[in-house]
């Protein structure tokens, strides 16, 4: 993993040495890094939010909007062929993985428990959007709409509202600081903040907490605390 994490931080330093629009090439290896994190179910720790924010900050150094609503709509496309990936392939896959204690701790922890086991059925939209800008909870997400039967035609409509609007968000934030033509260390070093203080925010028990009562019964909730 630390292998594959410090490939691609060479690969995007060597694009971002260019003032190039992207290739083709590039385009393509963007959409299969975020099919692979979103549709793997145990490749989570690829840095997606990271790699769409940074492609977007490197469309603004570049000028160019269509290169922006092309990425976005790639980065679309991929996070919701990812998500139908991991909603129909995931049960078996994780079936081999539930094997390895860190995997299988990571698909069947207290949070993802609580959800299923408590969920409110009328907040699927809620729970698939807040759940497409979690890191690492995006990729339980679909086992967890398979495993309560929320029906597949239902979680794709859901699934392709929820990947537009986090695409769109995370790479035009990108793009926005991109365009500012601020030196590039500087561009990196606000990117980084940026990301590293909404994982904070984002993986953090109050949070969660949040997100537990916004998507689930409030009752349940209440009689797991009073336990």
């Amino acid at each position: 993993m630390v292998i594959a994490l410090s490939t691609f931080g060479n690969w995007i330093t060597q694009i971002g040495a260019t003032n190039a629009n992207f290739s083709w090439v590039e385009f393509l290896i963007f959409f299969l890094l975020i099919l692979i994190e979103t549709g793997g179910v145990v490749t989570g720790f690829i840095p997606g939010d990271a790699l769409v924010m940074t492609a977007g900050g490197l469309a603004g150094r570049h000028h160019s909007l269509p290169e922006l609503a092309l990425l976005i709509l790639l980065f679309a496309l991929a996070s919701l062929l990812g998500d139908a990936i991991n909603y129909w392939f995931g049960a078996f896959i994780v079936r081999l993985a539930e094997k390895i204690p860190l995997i299988h701790r990571h698909l069947n922890g207290d949070f993802a428990n609580q959800i299923a086991e408590n969920f409110n059925t009328r907040r699927w939209l809620l729970l698939i959007i807040l759940g497409r800008f979690l890191p690492l909870i995006r990729t339980v997400v679909p086992l967890m709409a398979h495993r309560l039967r929320l029906p597949f035609s239902h979680y794709v409509r859901f699934s392709a509202l929820s990947s537009l609007l986090w695409a769109a968000t995370i790479a035009t934030t990108g793009y926005y600081f991109g365009h500012l033509e601020l030196p590039r260390e500087v561009t990196i070093a606000v990117l980084i903040f940026a990301l590293a203080f909404a994982i904070m925010v984002l993986r953090s028990a109050a949070f969660r907490q949040r997100l537990l009562r916004l998507v689930t019964n409030p009752a349940a909730i209440e009689q797991e605390e009073n336990k």
